[in-house]
């Protein structure tokens, strides 16, 4: 992370000011540290936020845009608001069919990176920096990625675009650490244990779509108690195209059967040696 933070400094001084960092903004914790740690240590970078509305955010009890404006307002920092013209998530699964997959992740590709690109060119600046809030821990595949790099897509003839992850390197201990000790809150819907200001009622320890290709059975298990609407309308068009989220079998047989998992566990009797 230093070394990335240090070339991108380099990268400042060569462009002699026109350039500008874009934060990708969810209203997530990583997202919020991401944008903290640039205003940070970049504080005279024109900074901009773009966030990528796929249709199936968090609504209750804030809605996820909402949350990441006001984190980004008391940064100073202006969020712009994107999204796919032509469809949303549901939509999106429905025209094509089928789910995207951890191999095709139509959802990003159509409904985030697709959107923000696009945002990105109607950009006058000669140098961006594309900032997400990715972190090695998070999976193998990531910790193999290189915090900074060129994206070549975006860079032309006249503009210059790298991807930039500039907190690469901290763990969900460091972030959640950042969040307490600056009291910035994150939002009511992760679980109680990452809140320290006595927030309840949350349920899932990523704030992503209502319902994620990701989500883990507990998650499942989570969102059909909490927010029933996205269970369902999901649940539902898994059996209007015929084909399910997971290989594994439908939403409503996961959870059913992590239930029974849970039931039996609960009722076993721990018998003497």
């Amino acid at each position: 992370m230093c070394h990335s933070l240090e070339e991108v400094k380099r990268l400042f001084e060569r462009f002699d000011g026109s350039v500008a960092l874009v934060i990708n903004h969810s209203g997530g914790k990583d997202s919020t540290r991401m944008l903290g740690f640039v205003r940070e240590r970049l504080p005279e970078a024109t900074t901009l936020a773009v966030m990528a509305d796929t249709g199936f955010e968090h609504q209750r009890p804030i809605s996820a845009t909402d949350f990441a404006r006001d984190r980004c307002a008391e940064f100073g920092v202006p969020l712009t608001v994107v999204r796919n013209s032509r469809r949303n998530y549901l939509e999106m699964v429905e025209q094509r069919g089928m789910f995207p997959s951890a191999q095709y992740r139509q959802c990003t590709s159509d409904l985030k990176r697709g959107p923000i690109e696009k945002y990105i060119r109607t950009l006058p600046y000669r140098l961006i920096f594309n900032c997400m809030g990715i972190r090695s821990e998070e999976s193998p595949p990531r910790a193999k990625l290189h915090p900074l790099s060129l994206n070549s897509s975006l860079t032309t003839q006249t503009r210059i675009v790298y991807n930039w992850f500039p907190i690469f390197e901290e763990s969900l201990a460091d972030v959640l650490t950042w969040h307490w000790d600056h009291c910035i809150p994150l939002h009511p819907v992760y679980v109680p244990k990452f809140h320290k200001d006595g927030t309840t009622g949350g349920y899932l320890r990523r704030l992503s779509c209502r319902l994620c290709i990701f989500s883990t059975d507990s998650d499942l298990l989570a969102i059909r108690q909490h927010d029933p609407e996205a269970f369902l309308s999901v649940s539902a068009l898994e059996q209007k195209i015929g084909f399910t989220m997971r290989s594994t079998g439908s939403l409503i047989q996961i959870v059913d059967e992590a239930n029974s998992v849970i039931e039996a566990q609960s009722t076993q009797v721990c018998l003497p040696f």
